[in-house]
């Protein structure tokens, strides 16, 4: 074995080491509920049901269902399910239950997911609870057992009746993003034709959530909306899941100056793990690793975003929150219509040519999120201090989800 295979092997060795020993949190990991581990049954459901036409939304709600179903009642698949966790070794995940889709159905559609969430963890047996507090999660860490932190990535569900965030709130909802990637009555998003920022109504949205100790994400937001709110709250505010828009020159990264400002409120920054928000037009890994397929990132690629932003603000802001990994993008081909929602009259997600979206794309060595512990050992074979990198992996994010949510 040749030095720089066995320099790889003692740095998982050390992350794994890592894993068991503190608590790890990622700040936006795939939905828990359809988005992660498959069994070959899920599998053949999913390219079944890519055969038929149907989209991605319909793909996930199956694969949902069947989860919950098959947790409930087969072992074999309940165990598979907690074996995933398990080998990603992460104590708690902030998990989304609605981002976009047709305003008038957002309410409904958020509690569809909750419902789902809550199902699932019924048939888990007592191996998950609702990471509604620092505390909760510390307590479960100790137990054993994994946090799910519910989160929305757009405040649309809330509309104009803000006597919903209280209902959110004791529902388990501790993260709300204000604004996803187009225009709501609150906010602009990332890929929005004009940057209006935070409009008058949002900056009571910023008020209601700060009162109720929700965390304020921003990783969707534009520039102008996220430093808006970043000064009108009262509370430190969060990118759970963004890259460095000085590497990638992409409308999902941030910009310097937002990363500044977010961290000397006391917030937090999560980098991503998804290839086209990590890496310049036409950019990709291949230089330093012969043969990857075109437009696939490396971990080195995310660890070049993290200590980007390690030298921009230090060590007490900056954590991960994956956002890809998700076996069911890796199980099955996709193609542009599916990912488009071509059965709606308008594409809410909003992603353009440009933004380079595509689930065929994975970042090598994470390719699905129980391999968490390899982006750990990318962090330490780079030569981050191990107590900083404890901090990347949890610790920050922990510590400002204290702050906010108690």
């Amino acid at each position: 074995m040749d030095s720089e295979a066995i320099a790889s092997r003692d740095a998982l060795e050390r992350a794994q080491r890592l894993h068991a020993e503190q608590i790890v949190v990622d700040s936006l990991a795939p939905t828990f509920t359809c988005e992660m581990m498959l069994t070959p049954a899920m599998v053949d459901l999913a390219r079944s049901l890519q055969s038929r036409g149907k989209t991605r939304s319909a793909i996930r709600t199956a694969l949902a269902e069947y989860l919950i179903e098959a947790a409930s009642t087969d072992p074999a698949t309940r165990e598979a399910y907690l074996a995933f966790w398990r080998r990603a070794g992460v104590a708690a995940a902030s998990c989304t239950l609605y981002d976009s889709g047709p305003p008038e159905q957002a309410w409904d559609d958020a509690l569809t997911e909750l419902a789902r969430g809550t199902r699932l963890i019924r048939a888990l047996n007592g191996a998950f609870v609702q990471g509604d507090s620092a505390a909760t999660i510390e307590q479960a860490y100790r137990e054993g057992r994994h946090a799910v932190i519910y989160n929305l990535q757009n405040a649309e569900p809330i509309g104009e009746q803000f006597g919903r965030i209280d209902l959110l709130y004791n529902l388990g909802v501790r993260i709300v993003q204000v604004a996803y990637n187009l225009r709501n009555r609150f906010a602009d998003g990332c890929v929005e034709r004009r940057d209006g920022g935070l409009s008058r109504f949002g900056e009571a949205l910023v008020e209601r959530l700060n009162r109720r100790r929700i965390l304020i994400d921003l990783s969707h937001c534009s520039d102008r909306t996220a430093l808006d709110v970043i000064a009108a709250s009262q509370a430190p505010a969060a990118f759970t899941h963004t890259s460095a828009r000085a590497i990638s020159q992409h409308a999902r990264g941030k910009t310097d100056e937002a990363f500044r400002a977010i961290a000397e409120r006391g917030g937090y920054i999560g980098i991503l793990i998804v290839p086209f928000f990590l890496m310049p037009p036409g950019g990709d890994g291949r230089a330093a690793t012969p043969g990857l397929p075109p437009g696939w990132a490396t971990l080195d690629t995310v660890v070049d975003h993290v200590v980007h932003v390690l030298n921009l603000v230090g060590s007490d802001s900056v954590g991960i929150g994956t956002d890809w990994g998700k076996p069911y993008y890796t199980a099955i081909r996709w193609s542009a219509d599916m990912v488009r929602e071509q059965t709606s009259s308008f594409d809410w997600v909003g992603w353009r040519p440009q933004d380079r979206f595509d689930p065929n794309l994975q970042t090598q060595g994470l390719e699905t999120w129980d391999l968490w512990p390899n982006l750990t050992a990318a962090l330490l074979r780079r030569g981050i201090p191990e107590p900083t990198v404890a901090k990347i992996v949890g610790g920050n994010f922990l510590r400002v989800f204290r702050d906010v949510c108690g």
